[in-house]
């Protein structure tokens, strides 16, 4: 029976992630686990429900499968330790319980005088996902999509009218040596058009997604045509029962994965100057051309290279929120 890494390390001993995956060794398998999510390397299992919105619930489920062994790679990746499939060396164990996130993995949270308006927005946003207990992928390897409701590209609030591209889609990679990088900031909305709040295809009302943190979408196509990250996960969603085009306490929540909403875009021929039809709830960029390129940047994550079904993370923000600043 192993109950901690230390043990491995105190014994000298190499295990196989087999060999960890053992019942008797599953208190070992949530530390392992447990380290990785601190890192930022390792997603966190993520739910929620009607009454509470969606976030992290834990670091580890014990299970030691597809993307725990990637995270593992990535470690190795990190570390600058040779990589032996599914064997954890007694150096793969040390340097994991050794490792301080905040060292290993920094992260940039606080202004510099050298910021940019794009790298000061990013900073806003990972220190809101922060106080709000998100999680953070901080491998420069991964990436953190995030949405952000009635602000401008700058991070500024905006009036947030009905039916206008007023959200942002952003993407956000830390950089070794822990600065945030803003690898995407475009105009999007998180919000169902006018028709659709108008005309709603569910009998209680247009879905207009709830702020918090989902693991949800995969990449596919739009409607079976356009490429985006489409829905696979639940979500929690307001529904608009009486049309008002904004959240309120009579909207009934929903929670559930065939709503189908998707990370999309408008039209390859031109860039429509209100939201229209184009949103029935999806979460849906601007420009198509941008659109091409949020998703050339979140291929790019080692989480999605490794394993072609990954599941994004994408979090959604207020722009009012009072920690956003």
């Amino acid at each position: 029976m192993i109950t901690s890494l230390q043990q491995l390390i105190d014994t000298q001993k190499a295990i196989t992630t087999d060999e960890l995956n053992l019942q008797a060794n599953k208190q070992a398998a949530h530390e392992l686990q447990s380290r990785l999510c601190k890192l930022g390397i390792l997603d966190p299992v993520i739910g929620g429900d009607k009454a509470t919105p969606f976030g992290p619930t834990a670091e580890s489920d014990g299970a030691i499968g597809p993307m725990t062994l990637n995270a593992i790679f990535e470690f190795h990746r990190l570390a600058n330790l040779e990589y032996t499939d599914r064997l954890l060396t007694l150096e793969f164990t040390r340097a994991l319980v050794k490792a301080d996130p905040d060292k290993f993995l920094p992260v940039q949270f606080d202004n510099k005088s050298t910021d940019d308006t794009r790298t000061r927005f990013a900073k806003r946003i990972l220190r809101c996902m922060r106080a709000r207990g998100y999680w953070i992928a901080r491998s420069p390897n991964a990436c953190n999509i995030v949405y952000v409701e009635g602000v401008n590209s700058d991070g500024r609030e905006n009036p947030d009218k009905f039916d206008e591209w007023n959200d942002r889609r952003t993407v956000i990679r830390i950089a070794a040596g822990g600065k945030p990088e803003m690898v995407v900031n475009d105009q999007a909305t998180t919000e169902p058009g006018k028709f659709y709040t108008v005309n709603p295809l569910h009998s209680l009302g247009a879905a207009r997604i709830a702020f918090g943190q989902y693991k949800a979408w995969a990449d596919g196509l739009h409607q079976g045509v356009q490429p985006a990250l489409v829905q696979r996960g639940n979500l929690r969603v307001h529904r608009d029962i009486d049309k008002s085009g904004t959240r309120n306490r009579v909207d009934p929540m929903d929670v559930g994965d065939w709503f189908g909403i998707n990370q999309h875009s408008t039209s390859q021929k031109s860039t429509p100057k209100l939201v229209g039809k184009y949103s029935a709830g999806c979460l849906v960029g601007r420009r198509y051309s941008w659109h091409l390129k949020f998703l050339s940047a979140v291929r790019k994550d080692f989480r999605y290279k490794m394993n072609k079904s990954y599941l994004f993370i994408t979090t959604v923000l207020a722009g009012d929120d009072p920690l956003l600043k």
